[in-house]
């Protein structure tokens, strides 16, 4: 014992600058481990601190024996002993923690705001379950990414060993909130998105498969928040067993993240191919299936994004770094569930978008109720002019209509322009003076009267004007 009393004293003689500080610091335990594997192994002096430092088979040694004999907070004094002794700083990845989460946070509630824009331009009746669902899903999102922020203030990006043990254990608390947020608002917005597929496509198999995912989403965010929060018996056992000195069952939370995450890009990739084949029987120009590609990919950048955070999970809820591993974990959840956010939102945001940019954006036939705009399969001309072009269109072919169209006229002294305009141009406010509906036997009709060598065409004035329900 006195032999090893020497060699600590030489140990803290050599470092002079840190031994004040350091040897109040270093546990018995881990001066145990140091002082004797170093005279034991021989492969370093006890006196060439560098050596110690830097000798690779020395410090797994000594990290052994630290691991055998110690317990979790004399290994952590340990470390940050070792540290201190041979000059080493730690990695800091604080700034990216709280930049990354209040950053995609800000976007993320940025998109929301725009869809709410789009819909005030709209009408309330504009508003329907997939806003209501995406406003659960923004109530989740801003705690999610606002914790980042006392996360950081605790020491999340440090390395554990520089962390109080106080502070470690408010991380894990934090970061059990956290997991129960980030399934809940993947989960919600998914089915957000699958609600506004409901209000765009009413072939009545899409929609059987659409209440499916909804209520899958539904079982698997319930499900799992029930596992998360009785992961451990009991219930505090989540943020306080770390040390191995609170006594708790607690069951693999590693398994718990790799299952979830498999299932919930399962369920990504299932909602983002949904709606794909109707989508593909739409007829639409390029620079419209370009836009609507684009805001797929986003989709898939969503699980592109899940995918990657699965690299994270390989050391969680197995490190021995806590406040160091969980940081990737951490902060690709936060920017997982903005992007599914942004996703969701950008069908409104193309809507607002293209009421303020039509050239950039364009139009489309769809759902005035909803809001989202979709082309029609069937292209059908806006402007027909002069009755002479009916009357030749009438005699050559036969006249299917397929949707109501309006004729506007304006009185002449001979003869009168004919233009045909769909029902959302009159609501666009167009300078409609009269309005004539056909029905397809009354342009035949018509055309048959021009074409008769006995009477001259027929003049229309605002006497004439008037309309014929189809």
């Amino acid at each position: 014992m006195r032999a090893l009393e020497v060699v600590i004293s030489l140990l803290l003689a050599a470092v002079p600058v840190i031994a004040a500080n350091s040897a109040a610091e270093a546990p018995t335990c881990g001066a145990l481990c140091i002082g004797l594997t170093t005279v034991h192994s021989g492969l370093c002096n006890v006196t060439d601190i560098e050596c110690i430092c830097t000798n690779a088979a020395l410090n797994a040694e000594i990290q052994s024996c630290v691991t055998a004999n110690c317990t979790i907070k004399e290994a952590l004094q340990t470390q940050k002993y070792s540290y201190g002794l041979c000059g080493r700083q730690g990695e800091d990845r604080t700034a990216l923690v709280w930049i990354v989460g209040i950053t995609f946070g800000a976007i993320g509630l940025s998109a929301f705001g725009l869809r709410c824009l789009a819909r005030l331009h709209l009408g309330a009746q504009s508003w329907g379950m997939d806003d209501w669902v995406m406003c659960a899903a923004i109530l989740l999102m801003i705690p999610l990414c606002v914790l980042s922020v006392p996360l950081t203030q605790h020491g999340l990006g440090l390395d554990m060993w520089f962390v109080d043990f106080d502070d470690i254990t408010s991380i894990l608390y934090y970061y059990f909130w956290d997991e129960m947020l980030y399934i809940t608002a993947l989960a919600l917005t998914k089915v957000s998105i699958l609600f506004f597929y409901l209000k765009v496509f009413p072939k009545r198999s899409f929609r059987i498969s659409a209440y499916v995912l909804i209520a899958l989403n539904i079982c698997y965010a319930l499900g799992y928040d029930l596992v998360l929060t009785f992961q451990c018996s009991p219930i505090d056992g989540a943020w306080l067993s770390w040390d191995g000195e609170y006594n708790a069952k607690c069951v693999s939370i590693n398994i718990l993240g790799w299952s979830a995450a498999a299932i919930n890009i399962a369920l990504d990739l299932a909602t983002i191919i949904l709606p794909l084949p109707e989508l593909f029987q739409l007829s639409m120009s390029w620079k419209k299936k370009v836009q609507i590609l684009l805001m797929f990919m986003v989709g898939f950048f969503v699980t592109v994004v899940s995918a990657v955070r699965l690299r994270s999970l390989i050391e969680f809820g197995t490190t021995s770094n806590v406040t160091q591993d969980y940081v990737e974990v951490g902060y690709w959840s936060t920017i997982e569930v903005p992007v599914g956010i942004i996703c969701a939102c950008m069908p409104a945001i193309r809507s607002l978008f293209s009421q303020v940019f039509p050239s950039m954006f364009g139009t489309t036939r769809g759902d005035t109720k909803s809001g989202y705009t979709f082309g029609h399969s069937q292209g059908y001309p806006s402007k027909m002019t002069g009755p002479s072009r009916l009357a030749s269109n009438a005699g050559s072919a036969q006249i299917r209509v397929k949707q109501e169209w309006t004729v506007m006229s304006n009185p002449a002294e001979n003869r009168s322009d004919v233009e045909l305009r769909s029902f959302e141009q009159q609501i666009a406010g167009a300078d409609s003076p009269k309005r004539i509906t056909f029905h397809k036997n009354r342009l035949d009709e018509w055309s048959k009267t021009e074409k008769s060598p006995t009477r001259g065409p027929r003049r229309q004035d605002s006497r004439d004007s008037h309309e014929t329900v189809v």
